[in-house]
């Protein structure tokens, strides 16, 4: 996945003292409405001109959102996970890295639900629950998806009931309960700000691919940190709504944006996950999207997925479907939009042969479809965290990172500590380097990652993550517009003014970012180590 930088908007949410975030969902239980309105409540006193009745009705409200608060809080956890351990100076081994989170129980057997990114990597992962026991526990995965189900060895447990997320609107009010920077049950409110945002967070530690997509988020004013991802985030009525997994920030605190994973969906992948151990996805080969307002009223239509692009050779190529059609039907499914497309590649096996039904320029077609396996997405080792700047949604943010070191060297000798403090990295001679493989821009690579015909410049491919590029936060997608204040308008260019630049010259380079529905512009000062 891409790293994400100091100047990054999207942020996967990752704290603790190691790194990360989590979740957890529940299936039973369920707030009780009565249990919400304050009994007996007493006026202490009147405020300004406010009157008996409406300090009444603040007492009551005010009641209700603590007894909600005491109620969802049994059924939510914190979760540490391991993922590498180190002997100290006593030989004792030691966790040196890994992430902690939140989670929700989904089932009284222990069954917990927590974003895939709070224990991708861990070999070893405990379940703290309200009251302070810890559980370990086993974890099944569904990285594409960001969701995991860990399971801890119990009955009984309290759990906390999913809502029919397809009812959540935009100015309800919601509650979101985790473990913000390690401090369990920490209780924020707010409001649900819009629904249907669709979100690519780079993530340097996860499926093999640059970022995670996520093609159907809720978007929440309520204040999400470090340490709150797979935490859920509740209506009124103590239902989950959504698990908490990325924020929208520059520093890495919370900015009033955050987005959670719709309770229908973390549902649907938990019952696979527990069912089946992992999920096996068919492939149809389209790039679906939501059919938009406008869409909709023009072609007289209440859903349907958009086609935006056909792979070549796929199963949809082979059936000749083509961008632009809206498809319909898949099988017995209706398809209102491109969550219930994705869906039933779920549950439809790969050879499966199916009906597809569609609309091309308003007309009814179908065609017979033989799905085939997707692609399986290779594991990613994490990247190692950079101790020179600030990457959001990294493992290690660089405040944790000093928070590790210290701790490590407080175990060391004082032998130890001279040594290490008297290591230093050779320097490099010679032509510098930048570390990562670009290309000219051409109409494919420009619609593929959303860039203006207007836009000059190079296109960054592949990015060593111990090189300069890596260091100093550019992604891969990005546009480099210029080195040293000189315009770059292709790879001859670019080589042209990289001979000129040696190890230790300091330069600035100048890059363009887009992202699905925004961009921007930095300049930064690089120096070549």
């Amino acid at each position: 996945m891409k790293t994400v930088r100091s100047w990054t908007a999207y942020a996967l949410i990752a704290g603790g003292f190691f790194a990360g975030i989590a979740t957890v969902v529940s299936l039973s239980g369920g707030f009780k409405p009565e249990s919400a309105i304050a009994k007996g409540a007493t006026i202490g006193h009147l405020v300004g001109n406010t009157s008996a009745e409406e300090a009444t009705t603040l007492h009551n409200l005010n009641s209700s959102l603590v007894n909600l608060a005491e109620y969802v809080k049994p059924g939510v956890v914190h979760i540490k996970s391991v993922t590498s351990r180190a002997s100290d100076s006593s030989g004792k081994m030691v966790p040196i890295s890994g992430s902690e989170g939140s989670g929700f129980i989904y089932r009284k057997d222990g069954y917990v639900i927590t974003n895939d990114h709070v224990v991708s990597g861990a070999t070893e992962v405990t379940v703290v629950t309200s009251d302070g026991r810890e559980y370990k526990g086993t974890v099944k995965r569904a990285p594409e998806w960001d969701v995991a189900v860990v399971k801890i060895e119990g009955k009984d447990f309290p759990t906390l009931t999913i809502a029919d997320t397809r009812s959540v609107m935009p100015g309800q009010m919601v509650m979101a309960i985790g473990a913000p920077f390690g401090l369990e049950n920490s209780v924020t409110f707010g409001h649900v700000s819009a629904i249907k945002r669709e979100n690519r967070v780079p993530d340097s530690a996860i499926t093999g691919q640059e970022e995670r997509f996520y093609p159907d988020l809720i978007q929440t004013d309520a204040a999400i940190n470090v340490g709150n991802s797979g935490g859920p985030l509740v209506n009124i009525d103590g239902q989950v709504v959504g698990m908490n997994s990325s924020i929208y920030s520059k520093t890495g605190g919370s900015n009033g944006i955050a987005f959670a994973i719709p309770g229908n969906e973390v549902r649907f992948i938990a019952d696979i996950l527990i069912q089946k151990g992992k999920l096996v996805r068919s492939q149809l080969g389209v790039y679906p999207r939501d059919l938009k307002p406008f869409e909709k009223t023009e072609r007289k239509l209440t859903g349907g997925a958009y086609v935006e692009q056909v792979e070549p050779g796929s199963p949809a190529d082979k059936a000749g479907i083509k961008q632009g059609d809206i498809i319909s039907k898949i099988g017995s499914k209706t398809i209102e939009g491109q969550i219930d497309l994705r869906n039933s590649m779920l549950e439809l096996a790969p050879k499966t042969d199916v009906q597809i039904e569609y609309l091309r320029d308003g007309n009814s077609k179908s065609a017979k479809v033989t799905l085939e396996l997707a692609k399986p997405i290779k594991p990613r080792a994490p990247v190692t965290p950079n101790p020179f700047g600030g990457k959001e949604g990294d493992i290690f943010g660089p405040n944790d990172l000093k928070d590790l070191q210290d701790k490590l060297r407080q175990k060391m000798t004082p032998n130890q500590k001279q040594n290490d403090d008297e290591e230093v990295a050779p320097l490099k001679s010679g032509k510098a380097r930048l570390g990562v493989s670009v290309e000219n821009l051409t109409p494919e690579n420009r619609k593929r990652n959303n860039i203006p015909s207007s836009i000059r410049g190079v296109l960054v491919g592949k990015i060593d993550t111990d090189s300069v590029a890596g260091r100093n936060g550019i992604n891969s997608g990005d546009v480099i517009e210029a080195i040293g204040g000189k315009p770059i308008e292709n790879m001859d260019q670019l080589s042209s003014e990289m001979a000129h630049l040696n190890w230790g010259d300091h330069v600035s380079i100048k890059v363009h970012r887009f992202e699905k529905n925004s961009e921007m512009t930095f300049e930064k000062p690089i120096t070549f180590k």
